[in-house]
């Protein structure tokens, strides 16, 4: 008898886990699917914006921004190869960059 239990049990266990899993995988595929992104702070969906020629994510009430991994590596790497007197002001280009709000 106790086995019918244990059975009903992980069935319940294994249903309850299939759906979770089920609504994880909708979620990445509508990720991937180019869906627009929110601002972690506001909630609004943020635009894309170019810079250095990466595009970033911005939040357009905060002005905060979101990189996606290697992405400051790369704005990092183009400023290297700039010459050195349009490298040295970089940083303040970019920070003023980020307070511009569209």
């Amino acid at each position: 008898m106790n086995d019918s239990w244990d059975d009903m049990r992980k069935a319940k266990e294994d249903l309850y886990f299939s759906k979770h899993n089920e609504a994880a995988l909708k979620k990445i595929r509508e990720d991937r699917s180019g869906k627009i992104r929110k601002s972690p702070i506001s909630g609004e969906p943020m635009e894309e914006v170019a810079f250095k020629g990466v595009v970033i994510d911005r939040c357009k009430q905060s002005g905060g921004i979101w990189l996606d991994q290697g992405e400051m590596e790369k704005i990092i790497e183009t400023v290297l190869k700039e010459k050195e007197e349009d490298r040295e002001d970089w940083l303040s280009n970019f920070f003023g960059f980020l307070s511009k709000k569209t």
